[in-house]
C-alpha cells in the first residue's frame, strides 16, 4: 500500500519498540562572531555582530583594543622610538588573527630595523588594515601613498593610520571596543628607554666629573 500523496514519510519502527518519531531538520548553526588565528591574540566570542556588519575573519581579542593618538605619540616620544616597535608588534598579531594568517609578529617587527625593508613590512600591516577595514564597510587605506609619505612625514602618516585602526576596531565590535589598558609591557616599552637614557647620562656626569677633579 503505497502513501497518499503530500504525506511526509515516517520512520517504520520494529516489533516490540516504541514508535519512531520523525525529527525535525535542525537549522544549520551561524557562524560564529569570533575565533583566533594560529599563534594568534586570545580571542573572545562577542555574539551576533552588529546590523551591516559582516562576520568576516577571526576576532582581535579582548574589547580594549584602542590605543589614542596622543598616548601613542607621548610614549614614542618618552621611549625614543622604542614604543613604536611595541606597538607594531601589537597590531600585526591582531590584524593578522582577523584575517585568519599566520604571520610571524616578531620577525616583522625585526625586519623594521633593516633599512628599506622596513618600508615593505609597514607596507604589508598597512595594506592588510585597509583590507581589514573594507570588509567592515569602511575605506581603504591608500597603503603605499601612505608608506610613501611616511618616508618624508613620518608622525603625521603613522598617526593617521592609527586614527583609522581605532574606526575600525569600533566599527568591528559595535562600537564596544575601549582604551587598552597600560600593561606591563607597555610600561616596559616606554619608561625601560627613558631610563637606559637617563642612567647612561648619570654615569657620563659621573666619569665626567671624577675626571675634572682628578
Amino acid at each position: 500500500m503505497t502513501e497518499q500523496a503530500g504525506r511526509p514519510h515516517r520512520p517504520q519502527s520494529e516489533p516490540g519498540e516504541p514508535p519512531a518519531v520523525a525529527q525535525p531538520a535542525s537549522a544549520p548553526p551561524p557562524p560564529a562572531w569570533g575565533g583566533q588565528a594560529a599563534g594568534g591574540p586570545p580571542a573572545v566570542t562577542w555574539g551576533a555582530p552588529p546590523a551591516g556588519v559582516p562576520a568576516v575573519g577571526p576576532a582581535a581579542g579582548e574589547l580594549a583594543i584602542k590605543r589614542s593618538l596622543v598616548r601613542c605619540a607621548v610614549a614614542t616620544v618618552l621611549s625614543f622610538g622604542v614604543y613604536s616597535f611595541w606597538w607594531f608588534y601589537q597590531y600585526r598579531r591582531r590584524v593578522s588573527a582577523e584575517l585568519g594568517k599566520a604571520d610571524d609578529a616578531g620577525l616583522h617587527t625585526a625586519g623594521l630595523l633593516v633599512p628599506f625593508l622596513n618600508y615593505y613590512i609597514i607596507y604589508l600591516l598597512w595594506n592588510d588594515i585597509s583590507e581589514v577595514r573594507v570588509r567592515v564597510g569602511l575605506s581603504e587605506i591608500p597603503a603605499v601613498a601612505y608608506v610613501i609619505g611616511a618616508i618624508f612625514v613620518a608622525p603625521v602618516f603613522y598617526g593617521i593610520v592609527n586614527a583609522q585602526l581605532n574606526e575600525y576596531w569600533d566599527r568591528r565590535t559595535g562600537g564596544r571596543a575601549i582604551d587598552a589598558p597600560w600593561t606591563s609591557g607597555e610600561r616596559l616599552a616606554t619608561l625601560l628607554p627613558l631610563l637606559a637614557f637617563g642612567g647612561f647620562l648619570l654615569l657620563m656626569v659621573i666619569i665626567v666629573g671624577l675626571a675634572a677633579s682628578s
